[in-house]
């Protein structure tokens, strides 16, 4: 299975994102009202700058307090980021996400962020598959072939 299978199966929604010169305050408040644990941070052409976590933020509020803040995305982001393509195998793109230790990864096409999967999205691609695989071998031993698509 590829990368661009998975962001197909996703709901379509708008990437939430943030950019280098917001303040931590306000990256944490789209990140409790969404719902999600990491933001891409972009520039103006959805090119990708870096990633902040929440992981990044608590390191700055433990480090200066309720100051930490005040501080701009562009000082405590994640710089060096992992990127996939829509052609990245699923297998590939989660050992990389593993072996790096990280949750969170851009899927880019030309340069340009198109989407931006979690390990939770990876994961149910993954037992999906898994179980397409499962039915179809039942259904080859026994005869009954179930169609199901994944």
């Amino acid at each position: 299975m590829v990368i661009d299978h998975v962001i197909s199966k996703k709901k379509q929604k708008d990437i939430i994102k943030t950019t280098p010169i917001t303040l931590l305050s306000e990256a944490s408040k789209l990140l409790a009202e969404n719902k999600i644990g990491a933001l891409p941070v972009t520039d103006d052409e959805d090119t990708i700058l870096g990633i902040l976590s929440e992981r990044d933020i608590i390191r700055e509020v433990s480090l200066k307090g309720s100051s930490g803040l005040d501080s701009t995305v562009q000082s405590v982001m994640t710089t060096e980021v992992s990127c996939c393509g829509r052609f990245d195998t699923l297998k590939s793109v989660i050992e990389r996400m593993n072996k790096g230790r990280f949750r969170h990864m851009p899927v880019v096409d030309d340069n340009k962020i198109i989407e931006f999967i979690s390990i939770s999205d990876l994961v149910l691609a993954h037992l999906n598959e898994v179980e397409y695989e499962n039915n179809a071998l039942k259904g080859s031993v026994t005869g009954n072939v179930r169609r199901q698509t994944i």
